[in-house]
């Protein structure tokens, strides 16, 4: 089996969680943006995505009730775009995702120095 695969395939896994905390974290800081924006802005932070995986995701971020959504029409273009912001709830979760992925990266810390590690005694 070729190493890359299983590498590619492992970087798939972990993006999907961490790309829907890193969005409501950008989001959040923004206080709005549209899709557009978010995929220029995750590009620019290092964590490109495509159009077919962000927009399900702020869908379904939607209906869940994590993010609002709002079209608007800029004067100048008049072109419609739809608008997210995170709400109470999408703060929350925020907060909580943050907590759960600090809690796994303190884990990968400690079990991958070089001090010894906990055995479970029987």
């Amino acid at each position: 089996m070729d190493k890359s695969i299983g590498l590619s395939n492992w970087n798939t896994q972990i993006k999907k969680g961490y790309l829907e905390l890193c969005l409501l974290f950008l989001i959040k800081k923004r206080k709005r943006a549209y899709g557009f924006e978010l995929l220029e802005l995750l590009k620019v932070h290092g964590l490109s995505i495509k159009e077919g995986t962000l927009y399900p995701l702020l869908s379904r971020l939607s209906k869940e009730g994590v993010l609002s959504a709002q079209w608007e029409i800029a004067p100048d273009k008049g072109n419609p775009k739809k608008f997210y912001s995170v709400t109470d709830e999408g703060q929350n979760k925020a907060v909580q995702m943050k907590e759960e992925f600090l809690k796994m990266n303190q884990l990968l810390k400690e079990l991958s120095n070089n001090r010894s590690i906990k055995y479970y005694e029987q």
